[in-house]
């Protein structure tokens, strides 16, 4: 049900913004309406204006106020009569601002700045072209009635003349305004689209929400499919009710333009482009009526959403204060549903290059992790072969191999309980498991392996809590198999938004390359670079030091 003339009263007084908001018809219209009323009130209040043709001006403003007053009525609410209105009234206004600054004092006259409307309503209402052409006219006007009474006693040339210039002048300004705001037609920002979406999250419901939530629309849908094909995906929203849907043929026909105002109940539709006059339609012209009238439609706007895959329609109805403002709004509506679209394919396939990149490394991670082990027990099994020919018992060298053949068991079982954690685990808890992943890691190498920490605190994702034990066990057999290594310290601290691990051992160091530079074990190094992270190799005989840094937080990370 439409608002009472006392809701619009109380909706005026509390909240004027949002009854001007998109709404430069009502604006202009309120515009004249003062402008005519205080023109009247000058008349009426000093008998010396106008100086010829008294009752004929005095009729005309008569006649101009309550006309102003009843097209402000009937144009209030009604985006149709705003828009074929449009041009009448602008002619008109050009036209009594001739008649009253020529019947007052001519060039002299008080009524001179009445051009600032008709000037002001091309700029707010069309481009810069439509105010360029209406300050034409409105300078040929004044010139030629200037020419008029040129000899006359009210001719003033050097009044005249400063006053044209003034009329030139702003009129300069407002086409260079006009000009201007095709780059800054800006209604909301695109945050206001990105804030709060998730990858999961379903664009189109997202795309609808937001566009009904800055329009005010109590019901809209978004219909999308790939380009040349149907059926069509959809989503609507329709009070409290949310629901997906799919469509067999196009809602929007193909000769529609990308934004419009729609009344399907009269059959009429009404556009504009984004530098031109307004142009109307049929309805049933741009809309398909079957698929229209299941969803609802009554009275809205249509925009057209494209990507570069994807094609389809948002359409908005049950729109409070629909003006003829809407159309540009509509425009930057649909640039904003397929900026949501491509937001969320670009970052569903990141996220899903990431899956696949994900499995690969664990997989990777699980092999090695099973191939660094049954090197180790295969270095402990030549051990025990050497032991055996030399007669001494191997009972107990057997059961400790057999230990360590389930806790790599269970360490395995473990990782992949890991990978099902679905938080990140403090500092602390990562030193712990690699402590005891370091005792194992000792007694299957021989070795004495220490972890020691700074005490920072710091947040770790499970992904490089992975990487981190993969690490130290490459980082260990390369020091135990490489350099002869039989003991190895390890450091892990926090460093602002790093996380620092240090690899100290005892062994032989790694050999030189090309240039005496120190050969960088790949292993380790792939798999650093593969965190996005830094390795720093210093090598010599009886010492070797590996410090790596790896993101804990940000677009690295």
């Amino acid at each position: 049900m439409p608002p009472q003339g006392g809701d619009v009263l109380l909706q005026t007084l509390i909240a004027p913004q949002s009854l001007f908001k998109y709404q430069s018809g009502r604006v202009i219209a309120l515009g004249r309406v003062i402008l005519a009323t205080l023109f009247m009130l000058a008349v009426w209040l000093d008998p010396s204006e106008p100086v010829s043709a008294v009752a004929g001006t005095y009729s005309l403003l008569a006649l101009y106020a309550l006309s102003a007053i009843a097209i402000a009525a009937v144009t209030w609410r009604n985006w149709w009569l705003d828009a074929r209105l449009a041009v009448p009234t602008h002619a008109a206004d050009m036209a009594v601002f001739t008649a009253i600054v020529f019947s007052s004092n001519g060039t002299t006259s008080p009524f001179f700045l009445f051009f600032v409307l008709p000037l002001l309503s091309a700029a707010i209402r069309w481009s810069w072209r439509e105010t360029a052409l209406t300050a034409t006219v409105l300078v040929l006007l004044y010139m030629m009635a200037g020419l008029l009474i040129a000899g006359t006693g009210t001719f003033e040339l050097e009044r005249f003349i400063i006053r044209a210039g003034n009329l030139l002048i702003l009129s300069l300004l407002l086409i260079w305004f006009g000009i201007h705001q095709i780059r800054t037609n800006l209604f909301f920002r695109t945050e206001e689209f990105e804030t709060g979406l998730g990858v999961r999250d379903n664009p189109l419901a997202r795309a609808v929400g937001l566009a009904t939530q800055i329009t005010g629309a109590s019901a809209g849908a978004l219909v999308v499919g790939a380009i040349g094909e149907e059926p069509c995906d959809g989503f609507s929203v329709i009070g409290e009710k949310h629901r997906s849907f799919s469509v067999d043929r196009a809602l929007v026909r193909d000769t529609a333009p990308a934004a419009f105002l729609y009344d399907v109940g009269r059959d009429r539709a009404v556009t504009r482009p984004p530098q031109g006059r307004f142009h109307f339609a049929s309805a049933y012209d741009l809309l398909d009526f079957d698929e229209a009238h299941r969803l609802g439609l009554g009275i809205g706007l249509a925009s057209e959403v494209k990507t570069s895959t994807q094609h389809g329609w948002l359409l908005l109805w049950d729109i409070p204060e629909l003006s003829t403002d809407f159309i540009d709004l509509a425009r930057e509506l649909g640039r904003a549903a397929s900026f949501v679209l491509d937001r969320h394919a670009l970052f569903a396939a990141i996220e899903n290059g990431a899956a696949a990149r994900t499995r690969l490394s664990l997989a990777r991670d699980v092999h090695d992790s099973i191939v660094q082990f049954l090197a180790g027990a295969a270095f402990r099994i030549e051990a025990l072969k050497r032991s055996a020919g030399s007669g001494n018992a191997i009972n107990a060298e057997l059961d400790e191999l057999k230990r360590l053949l389930l806790e790599e068991q269970g360490e395995i079982r473990g990782f992949v309980l890991a990978l099902r954690r679905d938080r990140d685990i403090d500092l602390t808890e990562a030193v712990a498991e690699l402590r005891a992943l370091a005792e194992r890691l000792s007694q299957q190498w021989s070795v004495d392996c220490r972890i020691t920490a700074n005490g920072a605190r710091a947040s770790i994702p499970i992904r490089l809590q992975l990487d981190l034990q993969q690490l130290l066990r490459e980082a260990v057999a390369n020091a135990v198999r490489h350099g002869g290594a039989d003991r190895i310290d390890v450091a892990l601290g926090v460093d602002g938004d790093r996380l620092q691990l240090n690899v100290a051992d005892n062994g032989s160091g790694f050999a030189k390359g090309k240039g005496q530079r120190v050969t960088e074990p790949w292993s380790l190094k792939e798999r650093v670079e593969r965190a996005n992270g830094s390795m720093r190799l210093v090598s010599s005989p009886g010492s070797t030091n590996i410090t790596i840094s790896l993101p804990l937080a940000g677009a690295a990370a």
